[in-house]
């Protein structure tokens, strides 16, 4: 077989194996669910029988004989020698662990990671490792061409029929899409976190004694590799916590009237220029008074306020915010949740909570998809200009005194019948200048789960955002994430709309 020919038949293998053993793992959650049903273990049989069809051909023989060994513990549940007992499906699921991870190891040995859409080209997918430093790097010169860009666009408007404005839009056009297939090279599978879920799911609700199963979903969608690479250790957090402190005992589950293996599920989805990130579990939800009480006890919250999912996690996300019972009895999701959040903030990202007292909890966590050069709105007070990302703003609303009230001692913005907070961006950014105009904008954006109206003297439009970071001086707020260059050569500030909820 020539090297171009099994490069080929590698990629199709990568893509096959990967589909059916995800076909297969879902099958074994149904089967879990229901051990006396057998259509599962007709799936299973067949998506292991395939494998070990495939990686024979390619003389892959670790895989297809733990695949076939793996087939034959199946035939004889599916003859009856064998029962399909709770141990026994734990273990089956180990087994198919095993198979993907051999999978994988012989898909890397064969010349790299194999791309399944190399499989349907003539000529063979060519591979090219590059380090993230040098992705960056580049990140950085397109940066400073997008810059130059729009101070040539900024002269080129004076007369738009010259040489200089048709060079101009030209050069625009190609940096665009040079632009596009270098934020593309960035990208990176979610796979890459998301398959490290389920055997740490399973491997610790084994040892705390709790049946848990975890679907996977979206796992293809790709993000930024520098966001990809932030995501991991939260995502795992905030998955350990729903297998400690969210899915309760067997036991406990049944008499509560659940099943006794809880279940979580992880789903990403596409939306706009995000993708959405949901850990759902079907546990015990987050007791809302214990925590009001703890933090009414602290002084952080009032002595008649009502928590609600957005108070909630502002209270939990609060450094070292903890109290026993949520450590022993309740949720735990206090523990360690502000490095979460920290952690996501410093990409661009909003973290938001959804929980119910007994049926369980949803944490959404919104990405943006790339970093480095963002769409932002560019806003300003008096003379100074902020920008922020277009990823969280939803619309544009006139400012007028009207239409404001106060709601729980706090002043709030009547939009379509709904109060939302009003954050005043020159009393934010304590800024010292002139009285603010008469007529001011309102941008609405929504972080955290919660929509908030803010207050700004003036909205300048929107522009391609090149993001540099900034050295950090002492008593900086923590919504300035970094500094950005606007079309006429002025330097403006980035805020993190997540951090000012």
């Amino acid at each position: 077989m020539t090297d171009a020919r099994r490069a080929r038949y590698v990629a199709l293998f990568a893509a096959e194996a990967r589909s059916l053993l995800t076909s297969a793992r879902r099958a074994l959650s149904r089967w879990q669910e229901d051990p006396a049903q057998s259509d599962s273990a007709e799936e299973i049989f067949r998506a292991l029988h395939t494998i070990k069809g495939m990686a024979a051909s390619l003389e892959f023989n670790v895989a297809a004989d733990l695949a076939h060994a793996t087939e034959t513990t199946l035939s004889d549940v599916r003859r009856g020698e064998q029962a399909a007992t709770t141990p026994w499906l734990h273990e089956f699921e180990v087994a198919l662990d095993r198979i993907a991870a051999e999978c994988e190891s012989a898909i890397l040995e064969a010349g790299g990671e194999a791309d399944a859409n190399a499989a349907l080209p003539s000529r063979p997918s060519r591979i090219v490792r590059v380090d993230v430093e040098r992705l960056d790097a580049l990140l950085g010169n397109l940066g400073s061409l997008v810059t130059a860009r729009q101070e040539l666009e900024r002269r080129a408007a004076a007369d738009t029929f010259s040489p200089i404005a048709r060079a101009a839009l030209q050069m625009s056009r190609r940096l665009d899409a040079l632009q596009d297939r270098i934020l593309d090279v960035r990208l990176a599978p979610l796979s890459e976190v998301f398959e490290r879920i389920p055997p740490m799911v399973r491997d610790l609700g084994r040892s705390l004694g709790k049946d848990v199963t975890v679907d996977v979903t979206g796992d293809r969608l790709e993000v930024d590799r520098a966001i990809l690479d932030q995501l991991a250790e939260p995502l795992l957090h905030l998955m350990r916590n729903a297998v400690d402190h969210g899915i309760e005992l067997p036991d406990v589950r049944r008499e509560a009237g659940k099943r006794p293996g809880g279940r979580i599920t992880v789903s990403a989805r596409q939306d706009g220029d995000a993708v959405i990130i949901e850990i759902t579990d079907d546990g015990r939800g987050i007791d809302r008074e214990v925590v009001a009480r703890r933090a009414r006890a602290l002084g952080i919250l009032a002595e008649d306020a009502v928590l609600s999912d957005d108070g909630l996690l502002s209270v939990l996300e609060r450094p070292g915010f903890s109290t026993a019972a949520q450590v022993t009895d309740v949720s735990g999701r206090g523990v360690g949740l502000d490095v979460v959040v920290a952690r996501m903030r410093d990409v661009g990202a909003a973290l938001s909570l959804t929980t119910i007292l007994g049926r369980g909890s949803v944490f959404s966590l919104k990405l943006p998809t790339r970093l480095g050069i963002v769409r932002a709105l560019v806003t300003g007070i008096g003379e100074e200009r902020y920008v922020m990302p277009l990823t969280h703003v939803i619309e544009l609303v006139a400012w007028e005194r009207d239409l404001v009230g106060q709601q729980d001692g706090r002043a709030v913005l009547f939009v379509r019948g709904d109060a939302l907070p009003i954050v005043d961006l020159r009393r934010l950014l304590q800024y010292r200048g002139g009285d603010p105009p008469t007529r001011r904008p309102a941008v609405v954006f929504e972080a955290n789960g919660q929509r908030v109206a803010l207050l700004a003297d003036a909205v300048h439009g929107q522009i391609e955002a090149v993001v540099q970071p900034i050295d950090r001086p002492a008593g900086l707020a923590r919504w300035i994430t970094g500094a950005t260059v606007l079309d006429d050569g002025r330097p403006a500030l980035l805020m993190d709309l997540a951090s000012v909820v």
